[in-house]
């Protein structure tokens, strides 16, 4: 998943939640659950929602497919952070970084920028290491 809008809050009853939204969950979890990581439990409880599946070299594409998110949720996403328990609602953008670059520009639009501050969320972007394969 490339570009995810995440919500989250440590008293947030996740179940309703969602049972209230029109937005599928693809991810959630629960305060208390076991995490991944051996010994660790969720802080928090939370569901995330799929805004872009483009891939993490295709920037131009998640912020395309984000806007479009936003511009047909924007009703469904106020309704969520605005929900008992909510304390945070990001959207967050994962894209590839390669070893020897120096640098990594990220450019948001206006319209998307806009957009994401009606909605009140914040914007995120986590960065991957990754190794370009010869392909020889």
């Amino acid at each position: 998943m490339s570009s995810i809008l995440r919500i989250s809050g440590e008293t947030l009853n996740i179940d309703l939640l969602l049972a209230e939204s029109s937005l599928n969950a693809y991810r959630t979890w629960k305060r208390g659950e076991s995490r991944t990581l051996k010994g660790k439990f969720h802080e928090n409880s939370g569901a995330c929602f799929l805004a872009s599946d483009a891939d993490f070299d295709d920037f131009s594409k998640q912020i395309q497919d984000a806007t479009e998110f936003l511009e047909i949720h924007t009703p469904s996403i106020l309704k969520m952070i605005s929900f008992p328990g909510v304390q945070n609602a990001d959207l967050d953008f994962g894209v590839s970084t390669y070893e020897g670059y120096f640098s990594h520009s990220s450019y948001f639009p206006p319209n998307f920028i806009k957009l994401a501050a009606k909605t009140g969320i914040g914007v995120e972007i986590s960065h991957y290491l990754c190794s370009k394969l010869n392909e020889d």
